[in-house]
């Protein structure tokens, strides 16, 4: 059986709040992502929900983006990305410098 390689997501905060990021890209192994609870962890204050979607589309970044293609992972939520997916995730958050937790794997040799 063939191991995984996990590496830390291609980015893990949305910069400029409504420009979505691409922490996720295609034809990974599986993936975990994750909002942080905490303000703290965010780095805002309040916490704020992430908006996430898994087709490639670009996710809106406010409250009732969550629809279609895109969902809302609200503040301590976490998403398992689709093993072998052949498009790229992409995130939103309507604060910029909003953080949160991913990391992603590749099938092994």
């Amino acid at each position: 059986m063939a191991g995984v390689t996990p590496v830390a997501a291609l980015v893990s905060k949305v910069a400029v709040g409504g420009t979505a990021v691409t922490p996720f890209p295609p034809n990974i192994a599986g993936a975990i992502m994750q909002n942080p609870l905490s303000p703290v962890d965010q780095n805002l204050s309040p916490a704020e929900p992430l908006y996430v979607d898994p087709t490639g589309a670009t996710p809106g970044s406010t409250p009732g983006a969550g629809w279609g293609t895109t969902f809302t992972l609200y503040p301590g939520q976490t998403w398992a990305a689709i093993p072998f997916q052949s498009t790229p995730t992409t995130v939103n958050a309507a604060t910029s410098g909003h953080q949160f937790s991913a990391v992603y794997w590749f099938p092994g040799p």
